[in-house]
């Protein structure tokens, strides 16, 4: 199937004979750069503060509203995506949004994000950059790859990947945009900071170990709850001298980007490491293996559910 840019047939078969190949043209394309520069640096592309009726997506996650009956969500949205890539997908009826992490995940992800969907789709790529590991140009390449192969058509509203979205400080790459949110009634993308990404973050982090890379949608649009299904895990002591250790120690052993990871990285990793060393899928799900189940509030903010076990939110 083809790709769009502006309603306008991009000519990838042509001239391109390899996924990088594909990359390459789209972000050369004019429009694409126009559209990227004024979502990065226009006046009305201000940056939004979210901090309740949001949705939060974290990694290796998706998530699917329904534009009818979504309230009281207003945002769906995650952040911190380095070489991780964020994906918009959205027709007249309801939008998607993932956080990948990988290029094995691109196909079975977005057929889960489009199944339903109508056969012309908006999407949106935000994340990646050219970072001097390389994590995020083969990320970068199934995604394109995937849209021109898939047999739905996909029209290219926006694609701040490698060479767009990097900027250079003291010869050093880093992203410029990591963080958005996408906006339910008025479906529009904006440039993000987040008061609160939860909930149930460390208990997330966990499962997206365990699962390793089955990105999961933890969200029932039927009830309007985030729902953690049960998994096994064990308690590992072990974790606990993790949590004491500097943070050139956690960003070295657990970033692919250590020099650009927000400012929350290294106390989220700590909070994920004792939530490992003190709890179990037992203490979480209880005996019943019940799901773990957070609900909206009428100030929207995530409260735990009916069949929540335990306390989840760690200070």
């Amino acid at each position: 199937m083809v790709l769009l840019v502006n309603e306008k047939e991009l000519a990838l078969d042509s001239v391109a004979t390899s996924s990088a190949d594909l990359l390459e043209l789209l972000l050369s394309n004019d429009v694409i750069k126009q559209n990227w520069e004024s979502f990065c640096y226009n006046h009305n592309s201000q940056q939004v503060m979210i901090s309740d009726h949001s949705l939060f997506v974290c990694q290796s996650e998706f998530s699917i509203v329904n534009f009818s009956g979504s309230k009281p969500i207003n945002w769906i949205g995650t952040s911190g995506a380095t070489t991780c890539h964020i994906v918009v997908i959205h027709d007249d009826s309801s939008v998607a949004l993932a956080h990948m992490d990988s290029p094995d995940v691109v196909e079975r992800q977005i057929s889960k994000m489009v199944c339903g969907m109508s056969n012309t789709l908006s999407v949106y790529v935000i994340g990646g950059f050219s970072d001097e590991r390389n994590f995020s140009h083969p990320l970068s390449c199934a995604l394109v790859e995937h849209f021109h192969q898939c047999q739905k058509q996909f029209v290219v509203k926006l694609f701040g990947s490698m060479v767009l979205n990097t900027k250079y400080h003291d010869n050093k790459a880093y992203p410029i945009v990591t963080d958005v949110a996408f906006n339910i009634q008025n479906r529009t993308l904006h440039k993000a900071q987040y008061d609160y990404r939860g909930p149930a973050l460390e208990l997330r982090s966990v499962m997206r170990h365990v699962f390793e890379g089955e990105n999961e949608n933890l969200f029932n649009q039927e009830t309007g709850c985030i729902e953690i299904p049960y998994f096994e895990f064990e308690m590992e002591p072990r974790y606990h001298a993790v949590v004491n250790t500097p943070d050139n120690f956690l960003l070295t052993h657990c970033s692919t980007s250590p020099h650009c990871e927000p400012h929350y990285f290294c106390d989220d990793m700590r909070k994920m490491f004792l939530f490992r060393a003190s709890e179990d899928s037992n203490s979480v799900f209880g005996p019943d293996k019940l799901s773990v189940v957070y609900e909206m509030d009428e100030n929207g903010k995530w409260v735990k559910g009916k069949s929540c076990v335990g306390d989840l939110e760690q200070d």
